[in-house]
């Protein structure tokens, strides 16, 4: 396979120098190199090649086009779409096309009539957490693996992905924490490292005690942290992904009588912001373990309201 974007029997690797692409694609994560790689590929193949015209350099007349071509799709879509036009261009070392003020002003169009704010999933804290811990059974080691999913998951805030890629070797013991480190996550993008600090906090929502009782039962030594279970409650070899992961929270709010549509793999590390934050934790302490930046994680505390709750009641008691 070739290590650039295919062109019109092209690479652009042909274009520039080989070390100069590798790099440039380092700069972007695998998920976003293999969702341009498909979007690229459809560009060429699907449009440009069906109505006859040219990809590389395509005109912005051409990405008007693409953007009507594919107006059936939200405009979120629509946006990566045209992210994955821009940095082939880009990465080809041609000018960008969606760099345009007609692609502007017809996507601008695109948002004020479709556009719809980004549905969130509800974040999984407080009482709906404790009820899902509580329902999840001991004496399975499904039951077990999952109780260390979800109350891992939300005392680290990680996302689903970050979940299904732990390894035994990612996780250190003390005394009084375990410390999980990541290679690599969305906000680390070069690859320093992130790391997690994770309390003993002890009772049923201990999630230092709910991993070591899953280490213990599942006889897990090295490799995959958590992995899939069979009907016969028989452990594999092979890391769940993270797919997996948010049917286990799925699975696991339906079995408590909440609507398994709101919720997501993303319910868990939304519940911790949520969680940390009516608990009044200042702001920096809470980024310090989700890694967000400060405007993104704003996102997460005022979609809660918690501020406008705040007004109410100074409003109304004084």
């Amino acid at each position: 396979m070739a290590t650039g974007l295919i062109v019109s029997g092209q690479s652009t690797s042909a274009i520039r120098s080989a070390g100069a692409v590798d790099f440039a694609k380092a700069a972007k994560s695998e998920n976003t190199q293999r969702s341009y790689r498909s979007t690229w590929s459809m560009f060429v193949n699907e449009f440009c090649t069906d109505l006859g015209y040219k990809p590389l350099p395509a005109t912005p007349d051409v990405v008007v086009e693409f953007i009507t071509w594919s107006s059936d799709r939200s405009v979120s879509t629509v946006e990566t779409r045209l992210a994955a036009v821009s940095f082939a261009h880009r990465l080809a070392g041609f000018p960008d096309p969606t760099d345009n003020e007609e692609v502007r002003l017809v996507l601008k169009g695109m948002r004020r009539k479709k556009g719809r704010p980004p549905v969130r999933k509800e974040p999984l804290a407080g009482n709906d957490l404790e009820k899902v811990i509580t329902a999840l059974p001991y004496n399975t080691m499904s039951g077990i693996r999952d109780r260390a999913i979800i109350l891992v998951g939300f005392a680290g805030a990680f996302r689903r992905s970050e979940i299904a890629e732990l390894h035994l070797g990612d996780v250190r013991f003390k005394s009084d924490e375990m410390v999980i480190t990541l290679a690599r996550s969305k906000t680390d993008q070069e690859g320093l490292g992130a790391v997690k600090h994770i309390p003993i906090v002890g009772g049923p929502l201990c999630p230092v005690a709910a991993l070591k009782m899953w280490l213990h039962e599942s006889g897990i030594i090295e490799g995959p942290l958590f992995r899939r279970v069979d009907r016969w409650e028989k452990v594999g070899k092979y890391a769940l992904d993270d797919g997996s992961i948010a049917r286990i929270v799925k699975k696991a709010v339906q079995a408590v009588g909440l609507d398994p549509r709101k919720f997501s793999g993303h319910s868990l590390r939304a519940g911790f912001v949520t969680a940390a934050a009516d608990a009044d934790v200042p702001e920096y302490a809470i980024r310090e373990q989700t890694g967000h930046r400060s405007n993104v994680l704003q996102a997460y505390v005022r979609d809660q309201g918690r501020g406008a709750k705040r007004a109410v009641k100074a409003a109304l008691l004084g």
